[in-house]
Formats: structure tokens, sequence, C-alpha cells
């Protein structure tokens, strides 16, 4: 044929070739002389094809034309065959499957309107030039489902807003308004903001004067038509309506302009000024009593950044080591002007929390530590100013590089990244701060530095000195059993504030001096005197800082600002859960976290970050108010300017008390809230965080977990199994309606096809089970339990695929290739991850082997794999009759007819041929004596409810309906009906294949079943007289025949017996199509 696209072929009809045949050469073994198969390919530039055989039948194919110069697109190179290739190949042997009268009847229909493919894919007709399917598609998609419909014919017509409203329409409108029920809100029920009208009118009589304005009310004078306020902004004008009878008494209430008389000219100044004088007042009075509304929870939140102090700040440097023993003061400073600036920043209304409260990292100071100490032993204690100047330095490097990684999180929006880490290494490393801060609790009180030696043992054990951390561990064990009888959340501030009161009740009932205590560690000594609040300023020497001391602190560095960013993304939505805060944006608290670490940074002091159990108690007392948190901040830097003269009056009790609760705390959390919670291998790991932190150091600590991570990870995910789930085309088929004599014989013969349905990431951890399952279907004892002639294998739930798991796939392709078995891949697109690693494998269909079939989706899969089964049916059925099979009817390599051994003994042999004796036994036995003139339909009648004629019963009601049934022709593209549409009959497909598309919720139709020749459709929506929920487009020029709506009625009427009975069988041909589409649907998810 000539077309305007180029070159055409015409649809079924394959180019042949002649090849010798050579009995010499053929195999002795009847099974490969019938199940062989080698690669077939067109080649359009020489016009002939591979002709190879391996002493086999002759080959026949599909021509595959070469693409469109310039076409881009090209499916057919995409995968194996095309879906439309495929339901060709399916309407083919459905015509195979019609009766020989049938059969001839079509051919000659079709001959008027033959469907032809294009060299560039396209579809064409002769008959009628239509609009593509994807078209057909689109369009259906447009039409909405039932439910808009039944809303948009039934919904009354609105009337446009804007629209004017007279007489009857307006009272009708009024009328219809619901009355309002004034007792069911009343003045005790109305919310702060809201303008209840008697509570609005019992404030305006109570606020206004006598004479308010300077307008006098002469009494008993009313206006009924025209009721204003004097002093209002906006006028009622007559005429206004104003429904409900609150409105009306506000109103009433209200003086009016004609009750008012001008008063001279001194009544009206001396009552505007008082009434100025008044307004100043009221609005004196709210500005003093705002703010005092929040100095509740501002003491509050001072109380809890002092106890924080007294337990981070004075541990912020290790004063266990001589150089810093010194420097408990100097980090109470540093803390508390680090907590205020955090505190002003998180108030200015950065941050999408009003009043959350800000303050140092307790995590960083394992990490403060780290670095004090490589610094001296880097430089040696011989040189405490270089030491000191280095270590302040490093502090301030350190946070300004937490700040720059918050600050580039934020910016970039890329927050989300924090929560790819593992939780439960963050608990391990909480659990080795909790360790960390157990020791430091010990050695603040003691004054020791804890090592493994006898001496520092023996010195722990002392009477004062077990007196000094005994007394402090005592207090902290006290706190937490009272801390299970009483769980308010002041409750901890409170004991910690009656940890003094209690101490100096005692020591003056003992009558102890001050001096003695501070000697023996009871007390912190007084600061030095004479050193202003910002003395640390002063300890900063540019000149005398060690840089190489701080390079080998960047790892520790980077260490404390990897650990910091994992905070926020915990504390910030657990923040916005307690308080009901709604869309807070994790991106903008960490460009918040930021600038305050920059902040604190250059101004010389430590990390901060949003605190959420401060944050949580402040806001919940009253101070959820960024005036609250300014006050807070204030309050804070007042404590700052104060300097810490108040350390010298602290018990060393309630430091050491505070330092254990917290190591405690934190230990707790990591290791025995974890129990039952987290598996016993994430329990390991944090196990083995905490005890590498104890033992080797922080940064080792945290290398050590993630590298436990990463195995357990690959140990986890390994034991998961990569197959979602397995079975054989006997459970699941594919949608195509077919016949009863095929759909009998792939009844017998489904077995041999082999699903597996993969999931998640193919990596070298997961397709060792899937290899081993292979395998162990080829067995000998399994096949011979269930031979397999096509292994499916279908990606679509597969999201990667490494090196590994791809060259696994290659030996699973060798070894199925030499069972002669065929491995059919789908669901992978050919330019994905996984399309392109199963590509690299040679996995895919191509020129080498026909071994290897690729297809878009599963449906497509099955029926291509059912379709190859048809064709050795019609194989065996050419061999028993002793004809030729048409090879148009021919889709993979295959021997002649008088090549076949019927009586092979092979186990899939053996089923194909009982399965073809089965089925044709069943369609001899099931045909219907002879209908002197019979009518056109009654031959496809018979066919298609040939296996619902148990007792030979039906043919009667054939008989009956057959007239009925009326010619109908459909071309490519057509529609037999849409979606929503009431039904007008039920149809028989004599000739043509049709799709039916189902709208899946988003607008966008899917393909679910094909319709084939000799197959009925329509049967339900006639017999239950509903609307269609689907759409049905003729995929080619499509012959029926018609049973209208209109007679279906009328012989309901006039033969409801016979009607009665052909719904039934009706309805028994529906419950077969429903059954493989729900199977379909359902196990093959």
């Amino acid at each position: 044929m000539a077309g305007s696209g180029g070159q055409h072929y015409a649809v079924g009809i394959p180019s042949t070739s002649n090849a010798a045949t050579d009995s010499d050469n053929r195999d002795v073994n009847s099974e490969r002389n019938i199940e062989h198969s080698f690669s077939y390919h067109g080649d359009t530039g020489r016009g002939s094809f591979d002709n190879a055989r391996r002493g086999l039948g002759t080959r026949s194919m599909y021509i595959t034309p070469a693409p469109a110069l310039g076409s881009t697109d090209n499916t057919s190179a995409h995968y194996s065959q095309t879906p439309d290739s495929i339901r060709d190949r399916t309407m083919l042997l459905s015509n195979m499957g019609l009766r020989p009268g049938l059969r001839n009847s079509i051919s000659s229909n079709r001959a008027e309107a033959v469907s032809v493919i294009d060299l560039d894919g396209s579809r064409r007709s002769s008959m009628d030039d239509r609009t593509s399917i994807d078209q057909i598609i689109a369009e259906t998609g447009t039409r909405g489902g039932s439910l808009s419909r039944l809303l948009r014919e039934r919904s009354p017509p609105l009337r446009p807003l804007y629209a004017p409203m007279h007489g009857s329409d307006l009272a009708g409108a009024t009328s219809a308004l619901p009355q309002f029920d004034g007792s069911y809100i009343g003045p005790q029920r109305v919310p702060r903001n809201a303008k209840h009208p008697e509570v609005q009118a019992e404030q305006q009589q109570r606020r206004l004067p006598d004479d308010y304005g300077s307008i006098k009310q002469a009494p008993g004078r009313t206006n009924e038509h025209h009721k204003l306020h004097a002093d209002a902004k906006g006028q009622y004008h007559a005429g206004t309506h104003l429904p409900g009878e609150h409105e009306q008494l506000l109103l009433a209430q209200a003086p009016s302009c004609s009750d008012y008389q001008p008063s001279t000219d001194a009544d009206a100044a001396a009552g505007g000024h008082r009434a100025h004088l008044q307004r100043r007042w009221h609005t004196a009075v709210d500005l003093i009593a705002w703010p005092l509304q929040y100095v509740p929870a501002v003491v509050l939140g001072l109380i809890l950044n002092l106890l924080d102090g007294l337990s981070y700040g004075l541990i912020a440097f290790p004063v266990s080591i001589p150089v810093f023993d010194k420097f408990g003061p100097v980090g109470f400073s540093m803390y508390m002007l680090s907590t205020a600036v955090s505190q002003f920043v998180l108030s200015s209304g950065m941050s999408a929390f009003r009043g959350a409260n800000g303050s140092m990292l307790i995590e960083a100071i394992p990490f403060l530590h780290a670095m004090s100490m490589t610094i001296v032993n880097n430089v040696g204690e011989e040189q405490p100013n270089r030491i000191i100047a280095t270590t302040l330095a490093s502090y301030t490097i350190s946070t300004i590089l937490t700040g720059v990684v918050f600050f580039l999180l934020g910016s970039l929006k890329i927050g989300l990244l924090v929560d790819f880490f593992p939780r439960h290494i963050l608990v391990g490393c909480i659990g080795g701060v909790g360790y960390f801060l157990f020791q430091t609790g010990i050695e603040v009180t003691s004054r020791l530095k804890l090592e493994l030696k006898w001496s520092v043992l023996h010195q722990l054990f002392v009477a004062n000195t077990f007196g000094l951390w005994g007394s402090s561990l005592f207090v902290a064990l006290l706190l937490r059993a009272l801390n299970i009888r009483y769980k308010h959340p002041l409750f901890v501030p409170v004991f910690f504030m009656l940890v003094p009161v209690a101490f100096y009740t005692t020591i003056a009932a003992l009558g102890l001096p001050m001096d003695h205590l501070r000697a023996n560690g009871w007390v912190f000594e007084l600061p030095e005197a004479g050193k202003p609040f910002y003395y640390f300023y002063t300890l900063f020497d540019l000149h005398n800082i060690d840089w190489h001391s701080i390079k080998l602190t960047i790892p520790t560095m980077f260490g404390l600002a990897f650990f910091s960013i994992l905070h926020v993304p915990i504390n910030v939505p657990a923040l916005a859960v307690s308080t009901n805060a709604d869309k807070i944006d994790t991106n903008r608290e960490l460009l918040t976290h930021g600038i305050t670490n920059l902040l604190s940074g250059l101004l010389g002091t430590f990390q901060n970050y949003l605190v959420y159990s401060n944050s949580l108690l402040f806001i919940r007392s009253g101070g959820g108010s960024n005036l609250a948190g300014m006050m807070l901040g204030v309050a804070t830097l007042g404590i700052f300017f104060s300097g810490p003269t108040i350390i010298g009056y602290i018990p060393t009790m309630v430091v050491g008390a505070l330092i254990f609760h917290l190591g405690l705390e934190l230990i707790r959390e990591a290791l025995i809230d974890t129990i039952g919670v987290v598996n016993h291998i994430e329990y390991a790991t944090i196990v083995s965080i905490v005890l590498s932190m104890a033992i080797l150091g922080f940064n080792e600590g945290i290398f050590l977990g993630i590298l436990m991570a990463c195995f357990f990870f690959i140990l986890l995910y390994s034991r998961r199994s990569g197959m979602r789930k397995a079975y054989t085309g006997s459970a699941v088929r594919s949608t195509v309606r077919r016949q009863y004599a095929q759909r009998r014989f792939l009844d017998g013969v489904c077995k041999q096809i082999q699903v597996m349905r993969l999931q998640g990431f193919m990596f070298f951890g997961t397709i060792n089970g899937i290899e081993a399952y292979i395998r162990n279907l080829l067995e000998q004892r399994q096949w011979q339990e269930n031979p397999i002639r096509f292994l499916v294998l279908d990606f679509i739930l597969v999201n990667g695929m490494d090196f590994s798991a791809a060259e696994a796939f290659i030996r699973v392709r060798r070894l199925l290739e030499a069972r002669e078995i065929y491995m059919v891949v789908c669901g992978a697109e050919r330019n994905s991850e996984v399309g392109r690693a199963l590509r690299a494998a040679g996995v895919w269909s191509s020129e080498e082997s026909e071994y290897v079939q690729t297809f878009a989706s599963l449906n497509d899969a099955l029926e291509w794999c059912e379709n190859v089964l048809l064709q050795y049916y019609y194989l065996h059925q050419a061999a028993l009759a002793g004809t030729d099979m048409p090879q148009s009817y021919t889709f993979v390599t295959t021997p002649h007819p008088e090549e076949v051994n019927i009586y092979g003994s092979s186990p899939r042999h053996a089923m194909v041929s009982e399965a073809t004796q089965s089925a044709m036994t069943a369609s001899r036995s099931g045909s219907s004596p002879a209908v002197h003139e019979p009518p056109p339909a009654l031959g496809l009648l018979q066919q298609a409810f040939h296996d619902l004629d148990s007792e030979g019963s039906v043919d009667a009601t054939l008989a009956f309906i057959a007239p009925h049934f009326k010619h109908k022709q459909l071309s490519l593209g057509q529609y037999l009906w849409h979606s929503d549409t009431p039904p007008l009959g039920m149809y028989l497909v004599e000739s043509g294949t049709l799709r039916v598309y189902v709208d899946d919720g988003s607008g966008v139709a899917e393909a679910i079943e094909s319709i084939l020749p000799g197959t009925i459709l329509g049967e339900l929506p006639l017999v239950t007289n509903k609307e269609h929920n689907t759409a049905v487009v003729a995929d080619s020029n499509v012959f029926m025949w018609e049973l209208s709506k209109k007679t279906f009625d009328d012989l309901c009427e006039r033969k409801p017996a016979q009607m009665l009975a052909f719904i039934q069988l009706s309805l028994a041909y529906s419950a077969q199509g429903v059954k493989a589409v729900t199977a379909f649907a359902f196990c093959a998810q």
C-alpha cells in the first residue's frame, strides 16, 4: 500500500521466507523441536529476514518497520512489541478460534476496511480518519464522574452575588434566614474578642459619660427613624436592614442625634478635656498592664536560665585541669551572654514561635572539653596564657562554624537532609553525653580528674570528698524518686530553689562559717574582686593563639556542628505539636539558628539553640509573646551585666545535683526508655556508641555509630525480601476477553507462566534471595510438578538497582535460556535507573535472543505469554488434523506441524497436549445442531455462551434472541459509549478489537480490558439499567451485532420467561469477565 507517511504494511500479513529444511540436523528431542526459540528481527534495509532455523521449522514473524526519519520516540525499540502489535496478535488468535464459516465472513468484512501500520508505528484506517487513542483518553478525562454530573443536573441555579433583590425576592430571602437564638450565646459564653450585643451595649453604657462628646442628651426624646452613634466612624442610614433583635437593642441604647442638645462653649471645652485625659489614662494603664502580665513567666524563665547557667556554664571549661580551675565564673558569664543573644534573636520575629527560649546546648560540653584537652596536650600546661587564648578562639570559631552550617541549611532549604540521619545513632550519642555529665558531676564536686588509677579511686572515698559528690548524687536520686510522684513541670525548678534554702538552714543550725565551707569545697569560691562582667574578653589574645592546635580541633568542631544541627529537626516539630502551631517551616528555624549562632560567635560565646522544655514551660506559663521573650532577654542580660558574684554563694551540692540529674536523665533516655521500642540490633548500636564515647572519645563514638548504622542497615534491609509476591498464570490472567476454547486451553497451561513481582532497591543484599528462588523453581522435583515456560519479572515497584543485582540477572538470563524459558521483563521504563541497569547488563529485548522480552506493563506481558501458549494450541490442532498452521498466527520460533510429537512426555509438552485435547473435546461436544436459515448472530452467540451450556439448554434461548441483534460498525478511534452515559444496548463483537478505559480518579483514563471477536460486552449495564462507569473505544475497525435497549425492554414485556433465561446467561457471562479483572486488580498488586 502507499500512504502519505511512507511505506505501509497490512496488519496481520507476515513476511515469510522459505528456509531450507534439513532433516539430518533436526534435534531428536521432540520438546526442543517444539519449544526452541531463536532471535528474529526484520531488516528493512535489505528487505529480508534472518532465516536461521537451527534445523527447525520455518521462521515467521511480523514486520518490524524502521522508524521514520527524525523520529525521537521509537516505542518498538524500547520494548519487544508495542501494545498495538500485541492487540493485533491477540485479535488474530481470536479469529483463529472462530468457526470456519464465521471466520470467512469476518475476512470478507475486514477486506472492506483494513487497518495498516505506518513506518512510524501510527495506526490508520481507510474508513474514517479518527483521532488517536491518546486524544480520546484525554477527552474522556475531562468529563468528570457521575456524582459531579448528578450535582450539576439537580442543583438549582445560583444567584450571582452582585445581583440585586427586590420585592418578593428580598422578602423570601429574608424569611429563609435562620432566626438568631440569643439564648445560645450568652455573655458568659462569648470569647474575649467577640462583640456580643449585650456585652457591647453594657460596655458602651459604662464607659461613656453623661455628656460624652460635649453633647447633652434630652431625656424622653427618641427618634425611631434614624438611630446613630454620635461618635461613630461609620453611619447607619435610613432603610438599612439590621437582622436580629440584639443589634436593634444595641442601637436603641445608644444616644441619637435628636436626643442631644448643644451645650455652652465652656461645658464643651471641659467635657472634651476630661475625655482626652480619660483616654490618655486608659492608654497609660494599658501600656503598664500589658508587660506586667508576662512578669510571672519571665521570672520562671530567668530561674531556668540561672539553673542552666550553673549546670552548663560552670562546666563549660574542664575545671579539673589546673589551667581552668578558676574558669567557672567565666563560663557562667559566657553562657548568660549566649542565652541573651539567642533570646533576642528568637523573640525578634525571626522564629515562628512566640515566646521561644534559647540557650546553650548541653550536648556541646563534651566537645568543648575535647577541644580544650587537645589544646592542653599540644601546647603544654607550662603556657597557661597561650592555652586560654587558644581555647577561647577555638570555642568562638566552633560557634561561628555551627552558625554557618545552620545558615546554609536554612538558606538553601535543604534542612530535610538532617532527617535522613538515623535516630538511634542520635540517641546513642545522647547516652554518651549523659555518661559524660555524670563523670563531670563527680569531677566538679570532688575537684578531681577521673582516671583509672588507684590513687584517684582512693581519694574519691575520702570522707570530705565522698561527702561532696555523694551528697550531690543523693539529692539527684531524691529528685528522681520524687519526680515519679510529682510530675508537674514546675516541680524540678522549685526543688532546686529549695535545696539552697535547706543547705543554708542546716549550716546556720550547725554554726559553720562560710570560709570553712569554701575551703572544703561545699560552696563555690567568690570570684576575684575587681574583675568586671566583661572579664572574659580580656582573656582573648590574637597574638598568643596556637593556630596549629586550632587546626587539630577542626574535626571536633565539625562533630559539634553536626551534632548541633540534629536537634533542630527534633525540637521544632515537637514544640509545634505541643503549642498547636501550624505550618512551621524548619528551614526558617534553621536560618534563625544560623543568625543567632553567628552573632554569638562574633561576640565570643557558646553555641545556642531553641530549647524545647524551657520554651514549652515558658509559653504555658503565659509567656507566649515576643514581648515576653524580649523581657526575658533583658533580664538575662541584666544577670550578665551584674557579673558572676552570685556564684560565690551557690552550694556545690546544687550544681552537682543538677549535673547528675541531667546525666541520669540522658542515660535513662538512651539505655532504659529504648528497651522494647527499638530492635535488638539498634539497641546494641546504642550501647556500643555509649561505651565507645566513654572509653575512646566523642568523635570516635560518632564515627563508630555511623559505621554501625551502615552495617546494620545493610543487614536489616537484606532481611527484607526483594520479592513482593510470586504466583502462576493460573492465579492472574490478562484482562483480555477470550473465547471459550481459548480460555479452556489456557486454564490447563497457564501454570507455565511464573510471575515474580519485585520491590524495593535491588542490591547485593536482596538479589541473592531472588536468585535462589529462581534456581529452586528449576530444580528437578519442582520442575516435574510445575514446569514453567515463561518467567515474568515485574519491576514496577523497583526503584533502583546496583551493579551486583544487574550481574545476578545476567546469570538468571543464562540459566533460563539454557532451559529454553522466556525471561519476560515488564514495568521498567527504558530510560529509568532500572531500565538503564538492565540494558547495560543485556537483560533487554534485542536481536541477540528472543528469550528476553520486555513490555511496558504486566498486563501486556501476560497477554503476550498467553498468545504464545495459544500458538502452541493451534500448532497441536494442526498436527492432529494433518493441516498447516497459517504463518500469521506464529509469533515465536516453532517447528512445522508435521514435526510436532503430540505424544511427547516432557512436563511442558505433556501439559500442552492434555490441555489441547481437553479444549478440542469440549469444543466438539458443545457443537450445536444445524438450524434451517439461522440468524446471522446465532453462530457467534453459541460460541460466546458455549461454556455455559452445561446441559444443552441454551440453544433455544439463543435461537430466540439471535434474530433481534442488528449489525453495527465502528471505525478506528470511535467511541462505543462514554463514561456516565445510560446503556443503549449490548453488543456481540464479530471482528476487530475494543479497549475499555476507566478514570483513575485524577482525570486520566487507564486501559483495563481488551474486547476480542466472539465476545460480548455491555450486558451488565443493560440488565441493571445503570450508567456506564467505563469508556469503550474501537481499537480497530469493528463489526458487531447490537441488541438495543428498546428491543430489550420490549422483549422483557412481551416474553418475560425467555428473557429471564437470557438475562441469567448474560449475568453468568459477566461473572467470568469480572473474575478475571478482579483477580488481576488484587492479586497483581
